[in-house]
């Protein structure tokens, strides 16, 4: 059935005397909210606040049918609720003492725009309490030349403009970031920048966390598979990473350094192999078992990036690591199907692997910190003695004589801190 609310103004749906301003087109106005039956509206299975919820579900065999509403929203209400259920629950307090006070956004077919989550506060309340209610919202009829890059951009501007926290999960928003800038090229990144009031480097730096987790998804022969990137909590390792490979690497951009029309292939060559040491890190050092005592995996790859991959040490540790990353690898990609399961019994399988490569991250760690501590003492005096040749003769000469006695004190403390480290000195 192809629903039309437009078509039921009247009947089945009121008009209400509030408004909304929204924007559209550049244009900003105020539209009249409806009243509208609750059986009459669905979610939106593009909404990104549940995109690995999805992507789960449909990896699992499932399909998502929208010739039953009410079956069809009752799967994605689980989603919605999974995805913050402290905000679901207070958003469902709320509506019950003071009703829906915020208007959401449908288009003409029924499909929300904005206000998942009042919707499904209301279906549950509806059920729960069995309260006859309504969801008030504006609704935009597509045939009035409104297309899907609209519509996005809609729901950019309403997700992420307002000055309050986007409650996505941080991979949910690398998903959306990856489907609507880099895949579909739904519209640019000035765009993008414009309709979320973010700052043209927090957009660039989420459009290369969602390219190198697409990478990581296709290193362990999951893509696609987005949930699992959920399940890993890859955000934090992600960021380090672009910090990690665009450091060691200078000029290169995560998301083009393995395109065709990359000339240097030895860059290329060497960018996989830094970056494959890192994602087999990653899967060696997460928690993949309620067993697993690991720690925070963020840190763990901040340190490999200061004290091997940009360190001394990188080559060495390099060459002892390229074994268990290419084990790693094979035996991803040997699987038929990798999903949450597989993931976990690999890591039962390479259990061993594992241990040895944090033996073997470790182990480089350490050495390195060794070797930084030895050197520490000569990099301090060095910029110690950057800061005194700052210090020019005829300034010291030209000082009053309040200003020359405390120069005078520093001075003889300075000279008695030199005098241990002569002492202290083997020479």
């Amino acid at each position: 059935m192809t629903i039309k609310l437009n078509e039921l103004i009247g009947s089945k749906i009121t008009m209400t005397d509030s408004t909304r301003k929204l924007t559209i087109k550049g244009e900003t106005k105020p539209y009249k909210v409806a009243r509208i039956p609750l059986d009459l509206c669905h979610y939106n299975n593009q909404n990104g606040r549940i995109a690995t919820h999805i992507s789960e579900y449909i990896s699992n065999g499932n399909t998502l049918n929208k010739s039953d509403l009410n079956e069809y929203n009752n799967v994605l209400e689980k989603f919605i609720y999974k995805a913050n259920p402290t905000a679901l629950d207070d958003t469902m307090n709320n509506i019950d003492k003071f009703d829906q006070r915020v208007a959401g956004v449908v288009l003409n077919d029924g499909r929300i725009i904005d206000g998942n989550r009042r919707f499904t506060a209301l279906r549950k309340l509806k059920r729960d309490k069995g309260k006859d209610l309504y969801f008030e919202a504006v609704i935009l009829n597509q045939e009035e030349g409104i297309d899907q890059r609209d519509i996005k951009l809609l729901e950019l501007n309403l997700q992420h403009a307002e000055e309050k926290p986007v409650d996505y999960d941080p991979i949910d928003n690398l998903v959306d970031v990856y489907r609507d800038l880099i895949e579909n090229k739904l519209f640019t990144e000035v765009e993008y920048v414009r309709n979320t009031n973010k700052k043209p480097a927090e957009v660039a730096l989420m459009m290369k966390k969602a390219e190198l987790m697409v990478q990581f998804l296709d290193y362990i022969n999951a893509e696609g598979k987005y949930y699992i990137a959920r399940d890993l909590a890859l955000d934090g390792p992600l960021q380090e990473m672009v910090r990690i490979l665009e450091s060691q690497f200078k000029g290169i951009d995560v998301r083009t350094i393995l395109s065709g029309s990359h000339k240097d292939k030895g860059e290329q060559a060497g960018y996989l192999r830094v970056r494959n040491a890192l994602f087999t890190a990653i899967f060696s050092k997460r928690k993949l078992n309620e067993s697993d005592n690991k720690g925070d995996v963020t840190r763990d790859i901040r340190d490999m990036g200061k004290f091997i991959i940009n360190a001394s040490n990188r080559e060495e540790f390099l060459d002892e690591f390229d074994d268990i990353v290419e084990e790693v690898y094979e035996n991803f990609q040997d699987l038929d199907e990798v999903d949450s399961s597989s993931v976990k019994e690999v890591g039962q399988e390479l259990a061993d692997v594992r241990k040895e490569a944090q033996k073997v991250i470790d182990k480089h760690i350490e050495d390195s910190r060794l070797v930084m501590a030895k050197t520490k003492p000569v990099d301090l005096i060095n910029k110690a003695f950057d800061d005194l040749k700052r210090i020019e003769v005829e300034q010291v000469k030209r000082m009053d004589s309040s200003t020359e006695q405390e120069f005078l004190t520093v001075f003889e403390e300075v000279q008695k801190k030199l005098n241990e480290f002569r002492d202290a000195l083997n020479v």
